[in-house]
């Protein structure tokens, strides 16, 4: 574009320059709406002005050049602060203007944006208490920290801002956010992303009367505890990206996804994607499994016979059937003074420790329609039990999976009584028998020998010794699978023939 000049009174001659920059700087530009970059240029009535009265084609395209970057800084910012939560990496964004020609303060590392009031810092953050200029600070609407290399964040030099309304600290080595942010009556939008953040004081954001959203995304939480508002604002709150440790305490965000109940409004706007990253949920849906935890606490802790035990999760499954996760819960009643099974266990239990109570028999769970059908694990060690012939042709005994009588007063066992169940059962895979004072007569010991040779799922068989005392001293405490029918035969009362010595 050659040399322009013009009657600086002659408003036709401005009007026609301004077109021709206009043209000039969608060409090159690449401006993409004319008109909504003329409304721009409204609102930068000092630039326009100056491109009026420049002569010099070349200081006019460069003057629309910074319009553009204002332009389109505003446009960035807008769409960022106005996303709901689109992944928009504003340090990027603003990092492409870095260098572009703007008023510049005299903070070291810090860009003012004086159109939209938008203040840019890369690095570390300087200590605004020693800035000379605050008036300056209190017009910033809009402060953008990135690349912050410290583990912590000063929030209480923050309070200079009094017209903040938007704050974003992103891809920093920022870890933990100890001190709440200062009370901004203005601020709307925190945005805390990218970071190394897994630390925060539940009270950060309790001084903020106006905040309407929070971002929280892609940083290193594993855990939150349940955040503080003092707001009547509908609060969104983002928590994508983080990795949520689910055998941890994150109910509240069942309870706060959607609350409309509370004196403020927080919803976790993206709670439908949080997944677990710890080893026992891994990619199980948080809101599912902290579901299932609180509707396992209220069955254990409304129910009295329950008052001592403890109840978890032991695995979520999924079934494809019903496209949902379907929990298995463990039950411990351990050392709890029990002399009776419970009558009632929550819905979903798949195991029972009721280990060191004083149980004497098995028939609860052999009760028709008991609540223990579905219980296939369950661990009776050092209880009281006598005797287990209940379990023959038992509905539970055909489809239990593991069974610990260990430490009981059992001495002999019925060979029918495990027999037709070990014969009919599909999913037996482990019973164990050991410290139980065994009786190692002639007539029992090789039933009971037979039974354990015959049916690996006994899988303690080698620690069953002749504990009882109706033994005979010289077989008391030996190893039951080390005896012989000699050995325990050779009594006149029980001869031997030739042949029973010949097959033993």
């Amino acid at each position: 574009m050659n040399q322009l000049s013009f009657e600086r009174h002659t408003k036709t001659f401005k009007t026609e320059i301004v077109k021709i920059l206009f043209t000039k700087a969608i060409e090159t530009f690449v401006v993409p709406d004319t008109k909504r970059f003329k409304r721009h240029c409204g609102a930068y009535e000092k630039h326009c002005e100056d491109i009026y009265w420049h002569a010099d084609s070349i200081t006019a395209i460069q003057m629309i050049n910074d319009i553009k970057t204002f332009y389109e800084t505003d446009l960035a910012t807008k769409k960022f602060f106005n996303s709901n939560g689109n992944d928009v990496n504003l340090c990027e964004v603003l990092g492409e203007f870095y260098q572009a020609k703007s008023e510049q303060m005299t903070l070291s590392k810090c860009i003012r944006f004086k159109a939209s009031q938008l203040l840019y810092c890369h690095g570390d953050m300087e200590d605004f208490r020693n800035y000379s200029n605050k008036p300056k600070l209190e017009r910033i609407e809009s402060l953008v920290i990135c690349h912050h290399n410290k583990h912590s964040f000063h929030s209480k030099l923050l309070k200079y801002f009094t017209h903040i309304q938007r704050l974003y600290i992103g891809h920093s080595l920022l870890e933990e956010l100890l001190v709440k942010l200062p009370k901004l009556e203005n601020l709307k939008i925190v945005n805390i992303t990218r970071t190394q953040l897994h630390l925060i004081t539940p009270d950060f954001f309790s001084d903020l009367h106006s905040i309407q959203l929070i971002d929280l995304r892609y940083n290193k939480f594993d855990y939150i505890e349940r955040l503080l508002f003092h707001t009547h604002e509908h609060v969104k709150l983002f928590l994508f990206g983080n990795n949520w440790n689910c055998t941890k305490n994150l109910k509240w965000m069942v309870s706060h996804s959607h609350d409309n109940t509370s004196s403020h409004r927080l919803e976790i706007f993206d709670r439908y994607s949080l997944n677990c990253t710890d080893p026992k949920y891994r990619a199980r849906p948080v809101l599912t499994v902290m579901s299932h935890k609180m509707t396992l606490f209220k069955a254990c802790h409304e129910d009295p016979e329950l008052k001592n035990c403890t109840c978890h999760i032991s695995y979520l499954r999924f079934h494809e059937e019903n496209n949902e996760f379907k929990p298995m819960f463990s039950v411990n009643c351990s050392s709890a003074g029990f002399v009776n099974f419970p009558r009632k266990l929550p819905d979903n239990t798949t195991t029972l420790f009721f280990t060191h109570n004083k149980v004497k028999s098995l028939n609860m769970l052999c009760t028709r329609n008991s609540t223990y059908n579905d219980v296939h694990d369950i661990y009776l060690d050092y209880n009281e039990i006598t005797d287990v012939s209940v379990l023959d042709n038992c509905e539970w005994f055909l489809k239990f999976r593991i069974l610990s009588l260990k430490g009981n007063k059992l001495e002999t066992i019925p060979n029918y009584a495990f027999k037709n169940s070990f014969e009919k059962s599909h999913h037996a895979m482990k019973l164990y028998l050991s410290d139980n004072p065994w009786l190692c007569s002639c007539r029992l010991q090789p039933r009971l020998l037979k039974l354990c040779q015959k049916y690996e799922l006994i899988v303690d068989q080698k620690r069953m010794f002749c504990l009882s005392k109706k033994n005979d001293d010289d077989i008391y405490g030996r190893p039951l699978m080390e005896l012989t029918k000699t050995d325990v035969c050779k009594h006149k009362e029980f001869p031997l023939n030739n042949y029973e010595i010949m097959s033993n």
